[in-house]
C-alpha cells in the first residue's frame, strides 16, 4: 500500500461510544476527536480522510460518546461538563490517547480536563468559550428559553428550521444536507439538557481563561481568523501568559474550522503531536 493509498474509515463501538476511524499502516501516535454541540463525528471525516494523518502514522478516532448522536446515557447521567471530562478521561486511558482534540462543547470540556490535571497527554482545543459572553446569542436564548417550562418546551420542539436556517451559511454547501442530518441525530431532550450544563458550568466558573492557563498540559487553543466566538482581550492576555498554552489561529476558518478547513487543522494536530518544548516550564 502506498503512501497515498490508505485503508477506508472504519466504525466501531466500544463502551457505549461510537468510533469511526482511520487505520494507519504503522501507530506512532493516537488522537480523540470530539465534536461541538450538535454534532457528531461525522464532522471530523473529512479529516480522518486526510493522507496526512496516516502518512504520520496518526491513529485518529472521531467519537460519539452517550448523549450524542442519538447514544444513549447511564442512568443518573447528569450531562455536566464535569462529568464529560471524566468520561473522556476514561476513555483516553483505555484507548492510549496521546492527543485529544475537541471542537466548541468538548473544547470547553477539554478546558476542565486540563484544569483537572489527570489526562497525561497534550490537548488541542478548537474555538471553546471563555465566558458566557463569549458565546453566540442564539445559543444565549436558547439556554434563557429552555429555563421556562411551557416556553423552553415548545422553543426546543420547534430547534430544527431555526437550526436549519442558522447552519446554512456556516457549513459547507457540499455537505450541509449530510452534516445537518447529522445534527438532528440526538433528540431535543439530550440538546436541551447537554445546552443547560453547558451554561451552568460557565455561570459556575464565570471566566475560564484563568482556569486553562493554570494547566499543567501542553494546550493549545486554535481559532479561526474570523470565529463567530467572543474572544476578549483580557482573555487572549491570561492565555499568552500562560507557560504551557498557545493560541494558534487558523486561516480561512469561522467557528466551525474542522469542515471549513479540515487540512489546515490535520497540519495543526501534526504540529502539536511533533512540538517539543524548549524546556518543561515551555509549552510554545
Amino acid at each position: 500500500m502506498t503512501a497515498t493509498q490508505h485503508r477506508p474509515l472504519r466504525h466501531r463501538e466500544q463502551a457505549g461510544w461510537a468510533i469511526v476511524e482511520n487505520e494507519p499502516a504503522t501507530t506512532r501516535h493516537r488522537v480523540l476527536m470530539l465534536p461541538g454541540l450538535f454534532c457528531t463525528a461525522e464532522f471530523y471525516t473529512a479529516m480522518l480522510a486526510d493522507p496526512a494523518l496516516a502518512d504520520a502514522g496518526v491513529h485518529a478516532m472521531a467519537a460519539d460518546p452517550p448523549g450524542f448522536a442519538g447514544r444513549p446515557v447511564p442512568a443518573g447521567f447528569d450531562y455536566s461538563v464535569e462529568r464529560y471530562a471524566a468520561m473522556v478521561e476514561d476513555f483516553a486511558a483505555q484507548e492510549a490517547v496521546d492527543l485529544i482534540v475537541g471542537h466548541s462543547y468538548f473544547a470547553n470540556v477539554g478546558i476542565e480536563i486540563a484544569a483537572r490535571g489527570d489526562y497525561p497527554g497534550r490537548l488541542l482545543l478548537l474555538s471553546p468559550s471563555f465566558s458566557r459572553d463569549d458565546e453566540e446569542h442564539d445559543l444565549i436564548s436558547l439556554d434563557e428559553a429552555g429555563h421556562i417550562p411551557v416556553l423552553g418546551t415548545l422553543v426546543w420542539l420547534g430547534i430544527n428550521p431555526t437550526l436549519k436556517k442558522g447552519m446554512r451559511d456556516r457549513l459547507p454547501s457540499e455537505r450541509f444536507t449530510e452534516l445537518f442530518q447529522q445534527m438532528k441525530r440526538n433528540p431535543h431532550a439530550a440538546n436541551r439538557h447537554l445546552v443547560a450544563g453547558f451554561f451552568d458550568h460557565l455561570r459556575r466558573h464565570g471566566e475560564l481563561a484563568t482556569r486553562l492557563a493554570g494547566t499543567d498540559n501542553v494546550v493549545w487553543v486554535g481559532r479561526g481568523d474570523r470565529d463567530e466566538v467572543g474572544f476578549t482581550a483580557q482573555e487572549q492576555a491570561a492565555i499568552e501568559a500562560s507557560p504551557h498554552v498557545a493560541l494558534k489561529t487558523i486561516p480561512g476558518a469561522a467557528h466551525f474550522s474542522i469542515t471549513d478547513t479540515p487540512h489546515e487543522v490535520v497540519e495543526l494536530i501534526l504540529a502539536l503531536l511533533a512540538f517539543r518544548p524548549a524546556d518543561p516550564g515551555q509549552a510554545r
